[in-house]
């Protein structure tokens, strides 16, 4: 064998080896690539989830928290209207003349009181805002 030959069949050796390695190489890049693909798909996937999660969270909260500041706006004008449907029933004439008297019933009997017009609407407002609140299930 002629030198020649000799280094021909070292290059031709080295480069099958060098092809037999690169092709290796691709092959273990491209497996390394799908695993990496499937893993950042599956973490994608998760994020996803999540953020969609805490999206719904969030709208639910925005939604109950609109839903009670409405039930609040409506008790608000409730009060409002019994407040004043309260002042005009005390600024008639026949009420503030008369004198306001609460009637107590007990096992003696009735007694009558005076009552203060202030107090009374106190005690009327507080009831029927009650009322109103366990209407609207607040």
């Amino acid at each position: 064998m002629s030198l020649e030959q000799i280094l021909k069949r070292i290059v031709d050796d080295a480069q099958a080896e060098a092809d037999v390695i690169v092709q290796e190489s691709q092959e273990k890049a491209a497996e390394i690539k799908a695993k990496a693909e499937q893993e950042a798909s599956g973490l994608a996937e998760a994020l996803v989830k999540e953020v969609k999660s805490q999206g719904d969270l969030e709208t639910s909260r925005i939604v109950t928290q609109a839903r009670l500041e409405v039930k609040i706006r409506i008790l608000s004008q409730k009060k409002e209207l019994i407040q004043e449907v309260l002042d005009k029933a005390f600024q008639k004439e026949g009420l503030q003349k008369k004198g306001l008297k609460r009637k107590i019933i007990t096992k003696k009997g009735e007694i009558e009181e005076p009552v203060e017009e202030e107090r009374l609407k106190e005690e009327l407002l507080s009831k029927l805002e009650n009322e109103i609140a366990e209407v609207l299930g607040i």
